[in-house]
């Protein structure tokens, strides 16, 4: 399934109206508070590489996964707030942030121009597919009143607390990961090439983005680090809490919430990678 190539002023004209849109859409999200400097710089870089190098088809499931984060990030109550206060980052999105979870994405979006292969659609719709799925579930999941429970033990843990599953996230990643395959498969009808793809491969991204959502919960299990606050001893995701800096309490330092997102997409691509070879797609 290879395409041909695009024509240089195509391409310049294609990558100028990605830098355009993509500038728009992070100027926006600055404005409403969903994104830091830092990250209208990442959200830059980020949609001018995959709109510019990926195409329309290639920036609909990303749009799809922040417009969809932005607006469940937005919807708030008490419980959730008090939920996320001990998370390392919550609300408006830092550099950090957009390219923990769109940097595998960007990376593939790159290799599909390169190699003209539209088959390298699939690990990065599986990378986003993970990044919704996730997000969906950090989001939503925290709105339940309850306290959800460890991935690993399946001992009660605080809300909020990375690593914590329940029901309703549980269903809030599923939907994620299968909302934006379904937007992506849309948006594919668009391009020819498109219109062949047996169905078997969408389910594959969508299902190594579910994957890789529980690799996210497992790592923030057991590896992210997590501190207790030497003040009013609460588990924090913060290095520094109440003014002061935290003790870590558990986990390797340098993990943190950015460095599971990554690992999480990157995990979600590389197995949709893996499982597509097998299938000699």
């Amino acid at each position: 399934m290879i395409i041909s190539s695009v024509p240089r002023h195509f391409l310049l004209a294609q990558i100028t109206a990605a830098l355009i849109l993509s500038l728009s859409l992070a100027l926006l999200s600055y404005r409403f508070k969903a994104l830091s400097r830092s990250g209208a710089v990442g959200t830059v870089v980020v949609g001018t590489i995959i709109f510019g190098f990926g195409g329309v088809v290639f920036a609909i499931p990303l749009l799809f996964f922040f417009i969809s984060s932005s607006i469940f990030s937005h919807l708030k109550t008490p419980g959730k707030i008090q939920s996320l206060s001990g998370a390392d980052k919550t609300g408006t999105r830092d550099f950090a942030q957009v390219m923990a979870n769109g940097a595998a994405a960007s990376a593939l979006a790159l290799v599909y121009f390169l190699s003209g292969d539209i088959i390298w659609f699939f690990p990065y719709l599986a990378s986003l597919c993970e990044a919704s799925a996730d997000t969906w579930a950090t989001e939503l999941g925290t709105l339940h009143p309850d306290s959800p429970v460890s991935i690993l033990s399946l001992k009660r843990v605080d809300p909020g607390q990375s690593g914590g599953i329940s029901i309703l996230g549980t269903v809030a990643s599923i939907g994620g990961a299968i909302m934006t395959m379904l937007v992506a498969r849309s948006g594919g009808l668009i391009a020819d090439e498109f219109l062949w793809i047996d169905m078997m491969l969408w389910l594959t991204a969508a299902c190594c983005g579910l994957a890789g959502s529980f690799l996210d919960s497992v790592l923030g299990a057991s590896l992210q680090a997590q501190y207790r606050c030497n003040q009013c001893h609460r588990r924090t995701e913060r290095r520094n809490h109440c003014g002061l800096p935290a003790t870590l309490a558990r986990g390797v330092r340098f993990v943190d919430n950015d460095f599971v997102n990554f690992a999480g997409t990157l995990f979600a691509a590389l197995a949709a990678t893996a499982i597509i070879l097998l299938l000699g797609a």
